[in-house]
């Protein structure tokens, strides 16, 4: 490991603990609700755990052949996921939830099935 690995590594343990014991007394003391805010900071820890318990000090095979190829695959599996969970909120949001006057979810589903072809389509010409 690294000077630079450890550092980061105790600055996740850090902040992981901080922010863990403050949301943890918030919700248990106080009695209040998850909001936003919360959702999005307990899933940006758990994302750079992921990430920690993935590669951990290996960035050679982060960066080597494989490493590569396991990255485009798991991009490629996370947009079809993405894509697909985005579909089935919109048709439960649209038939059962709102009728059909959410756009901004709409939307969304729309950005993220162009997304895909639109990058390719940049990539290719960059390569030819």
């Amino acid at each position: 490991m690294t000077k630079k690995d450890i550092v980061g590594l105790v600055f996740l343990i850090v902040i992981t603990l901080y922010f863990g014991g403050t949301l943890l007394s918030y919700f248990v003391i106080d009695g209040a609700t998850y909001d936003v805010t919360e959702f999005l900071l307990i899933i940006a820890l758990l994302v750079a755990w992921g990430q920690v318990f993935t590669w951990g000090t290996r960035r050679e095979v982060q960066k080597d052949e494989m490493g590569k190829t396991i990255m485009k695959s798991s991009a490629h599996v996370s947009y079809n996921v993405v894509l697909f969970s985005l579909l089935t909120l919109w048709v439960i949001d649209f038939f059962f939830i709102s009728k059909g006057e959410n756009y901004t979810l709409f939307i969304a589903l729309c950005i993220a099935y162009i997304t895909q072809p639109i990058i390719q389509f940049i990539l290719v010409k960059r390569h030819m």
